[in-house]
This record gives C-alpha cells, sequence and structure tokens, in this order.
C-alpha cells in the first residue's frame, strides 16, 4: 500500500498531524505508532491510569536511556500528552521571535490558540485543589507575587496561579481524543499501532516511505512525529546525522547533518517537606486529589527584566506503603538553560533505546540560578499559610544546595532541540537536503520556550499540517 502521507509517531504531534492532513479526502494518510491504540475514547477501552488526570501513569513507558533515569516519553497513541501532567502553558513572545520570522510569535500565535481549543483547555484542573496547594498560592502572593487571572498573558510573565490544563471531567484529554478521534471514522485514514519503524527509505535525496518491522510502507511524502529522542534516531538510521557518528555505526552517509547534537530541556530538583497530621488528615479528606495544580513563574536575579526563568510548581502525591499519608513537595525548574546535550544511537537496531547525554549543568551558570529558586522555595515555606502545615525540610534538609542540586537534578519532560530549524530542517519543517521528508515535533525547536512544552508542540503539528496541506 502507498499513502500521499505517512507520518512516523502517533504522539502529541502525530495525531494532531493525521487529524488536520486527513481533513482532505483526497489524501490518502497512514499513522504508524510504536505503541497500542486503545481506539476512541467513548470505547471505555483505555487503562484508566492513561485516562484519570489525577496521576502520572507509570505504564506504556519507552524506559529509560539517560542519566537521570527518567522516562523516554510515552509509547502508546498520544504519546506524552497521554502521559503528562496536563500543564498547558505557552512561552514567551520573544521565545518564538528568536525561532525566525516565519515562526515569530504573531505568525504563531493563531496555532497556539488552535492549539489551545484542540486540547479543551480549562482555566484549572479542579475548583477543589489539596490544602498544601491553596497555602502555597496563598504563600505566593503574601511575598509580593501577583496573582495571574491568565497564565498565559504575555504582558504578565511573573505571577501564581493554577495552571490551564487538558482535563475535560477528570480525564487528561491528550490528543488522540482532541485530534484522531474525529478522524477515525474517514476512509482515507489509516491507524497502524504496535508498529516499530526501523528506518526512512530513501532513493537518492528523496523519501519514498520507510522500513518497519513488519515491511515496507511507501508514501509520497514521509513526516517524522516521533518526538525529540526517536526522530533523530530515525534520521541517522537512515543516514542522516553527524558524519563521525555514522561512520562509528557503519551507516552510509546521505545527509552530513548535525542530528542531535542540541538536546534542550528544563531540569531542576525539588524541595520537600514532612507534612504535619492535621494536612496528612486534610489530603486524605479529599482523596482523589490531583498532583499538581499551582504554578509560581519567577525570575531570578540574572533574569532579563519583563521574562521569567523558573517555574515553581507545587506537588501533593500519596506515599507509597503508607496509607493516609502524603508527600508534599516544591519543584525548582530552570526554564532558560544554558546547558544542553546531545542524543545518538547505541546501536542500528531500533528496538535499542538512544543514548541521552541531558548535560545538566554543564554551563555553571544554571546552578546559580537553580539555588536561587530552591532559596525562593524556602522563603514560601516559611511564609503562612505554608509554614503551618509543614513540619520540617526533608530535602535538601542540611546538605548544601549545590551539591543537592548535583546529586537530585533532573528533567521536567521537556526534551526539544535535536533537529532544530535552520541546521537540520528548513522553516517549513523540511530535512534540509532531502526532498519530501519532515519533522513535526519538539525536537525542532531551535531554542526551547520558557513554558511547558506540550502546547507548543501541538501549535507546531497545527502549523506544519497547515503548510503541507496548502
Amino acid at each position: 500500500m502507498r499513502y500521499d502521507d505517512l507520518i512516523v509517531g502517533g504522539g502529541t504531534a502525530g495525531c494532531v498531524l493525521a487529524a488536520r492532513l486527513s481533513e482532505d479526502a483526497g489524501r490518502t494518510v497512514c499513522l504508524v505508532e510504536a505503541g497500542p491504540d486503545y481506539g476512541p475514547f467513548t470505547g471505555g477501552r483505555w487503562p484508566p491510569e492513561m485516562v484519570t488526570a489525577r496521576r502520572m501513569p507509570k505504564s506504556h513507558d519507552w524506559g529509560t536511556g539517560a542519566e537521570d533515569g527518567r522516562s523516554l516519553g510515552a509509547r502508546i497513541i498520544g504519546g506524552c500528552s497521554a502521559h503528562n501532567a496536563c500543564c498547558v502553558l505557552a512561552g514567551t513572545p520573544a521565545d518564538y521571535d528568536g525561532w525566525g520570522p516565519e515562526w515569530s510569535y504573531e505568525q504563531f500565535r493563531p496555532y497556539l490558540e488552535r492549539a489551545l481549543a484542540g486540547l479543551r483547555t480549562a482555566p484549572v484542573n479542579t475548583d477543589r485543589p489539596a490544602p498544601f496547594h491553596a497555602a502555597f498560592l496563598e504563600a505566593a502572593r503574601a511575598l509580593g507575587f501577583p496573582f495571574l487571572d491568565d497564565p498565559n498573558d504575555p504582558e504578565r510573565p511573573v505571577g501564581v496561579t493554577p495552571f490551564p490544563a487538558n482535563v475535560v471531567d477528570g480525564a487528561r484529554w491528550n490528543t488522540a481524543f482532541g485530534y484522531l478521534d474525529a478522524a477515525r471514522g474517514r476512509p482515507n485514514l489509516t491507524i497502524l499501532p504496535d508498529t516499530l519503524v526501523e528506518r526512512v527509505l530513501l532513493e537518492g535525496n528523496r523519501a519514498t516511505g520507510v522500513v518497519a518491522e513488519s515491511g515496507r510502507l511507501e508514501a509520497g511524502r514521509v513526516i517524522l512525529a516521533a518526538g525529540t529522542y526517536f526522530s533523530p534516531a530515525m534520521l541517522v538510521r537512515s543516514g542522516i546525522g553527524p558524519e563521525a557518528d555514522l561512520r562509528a555505526l557503519g551507516i552510509p552517509a546521505t545527509a552530513p547533518l548535525p542530528v542531535g547534537r542540541q538536546l534542550l530541556d528544563h531540569y531542576g530538583a525539588a524541595l520537600a517537606w514532612e507534612p504535619t497530621d492535621e494536612l496528612h488528615s486534610e489530603l486524605a479528606g479529599i482523596e482523589p486529589l490531583y498532583e499538581a495544580h499551582v504554578m509560581l513563574k519567577a525570575a531570578s536575579s540574572s533574569c532579563p527584566p519583563g521574562s521569567l526563568d523558573l517555574h515553581l510548581p507545587s506537588w501533593v502525591n500519596p506515599r507509597e506503603g503508607e496509607p493516609g499519608r502524603y508527600d508534599v513537595r516544591l519543584a525548582v525548574f530552570l526554564m532558560q538553560p544554558a546547558s544542553s546535550g546531545r542524543v545518538r544511537l547505541r546501536s542500528v537496531d531500533p528496538r535499542e533505546l538512544p543514548l541521552v547525554e541531558h548535560g545538566f549543568l554543564s554551563d555553571p551558570r544554571d546552578l546559580a540560578v537553580l539555588e536561587e529558586g530552591l532559596e525562593l522555595g524556602r522563603r514560601l515555606a516559611a511564609t503562612e499559610p505554608m509554614r503551618s502545615l509543614i513540619d520540617r525540610e526533608l530535602r535538601p534538609g542540611p546538605q548544601d544546595p549545590a551539591d543537592f542540586l548535583r546529586e537530585h537534578v533532573s528533567t521536567y519532560y521537556h526534551a526539544a532541540g535535536t533537529c532544530p530549524i535552520g541546521s537540520v530542517v528548513d522553516a517549513d519543517g523540511r530535512v534540509r537536503g532531502i526532498d519530501k521528508l519532515y519533522v513535526a515535533d519538539a525536537s525542532i525547536m531551535p531554542a526551547i520556550p520558557r513554558a511547558n512544552t506540550n502546547l507548543t508542540v501541538v501549535a507546531i503539528a497545527e502549523r506544519i499540517a497547515d503548510l503541507l496541506a496548502a
């Protein structure tokens, strides 16, 4: 079977692309996903842990391939949008302006708005926040941070707010539900789950399909939407990547491009406290609770005026093995990291996860900003009403903050930048030097926005779908 458009990766971006491109009844579209597809939301076949927005699920995971031991994402239709904490935030105008004139904020804003609608974004994930979340919000206001009625207001980058969420009646409204379900009945759309793609088929400098475990799939255009870790892996296996990496793997070079050489991510660590017995009791009284709810967007002393460089989300979750007891945390994440890493292949076997080197704290400037974030977290904890809800600090505790960060720093799950606009793809997402091959996911971001990346990824897919449909 030959398709007009073959989309590799049925995650956040892939579901959007499949839905939009199949709107043209004259175009045949195939969506290929390595993980399972449980059908439409209304079918009732989705595992409960993947649907409820109250917990971040641990199933349907690609596994770990990085030094911090964190997941490389979700292996399921819907991808990371089926796995995340449901925080729907946009970057600042300057973030998108830095991507080039074709991706300026004014050009990109309509797609961000379309993405907000497609995710059925609600102002908050619950109207019954846990007491710790409510206390954190009030403590931030007591320290002088403004309350943000609209956390995506480009004119007010700093403040505290319950964050907007892709939650509908308690369900995590991933892109499989928000986009793909409306397209499932179209005769021109084929969905191939549980199908691992090895590489892109090339005839000279033109993509003609892919090689999957199940055989060859031919197409007029190939669009990679496998994410920051797996889109570059597929390109390298196809002979598109750094010449030294291709030579070491014994792969003939078709296009020498810096694929995987820039891995960007937000990262940080979390303060933790022992709740008072009263707080344990109050938390038990509102089960099931949402793990995350309130966000503080803050600026360090080195942050440019009118911007932000820190996220502090409050976090509450049941303590494993101790019914009726809870963990309360305040994460501190760096939103303008100077550090970067890379993604490489361990082998040509597509079943072997890529080697992810985050490079956290490789630039010493990042450590100073995160230390400021920890100090801000401690100031919040010492402010009422937070102070009355916690007994003692568990982490970092007496440990030196810099040592604590070096030991505990980990990803915010916002990996981006391994196939960036400019050096790997052009402004339309087309792989440089290769005809009919595109990338449309977080990997094409040349710089990471100062926000959770899921909304931006949906908007990227919306824009590239428009370009491809033209």
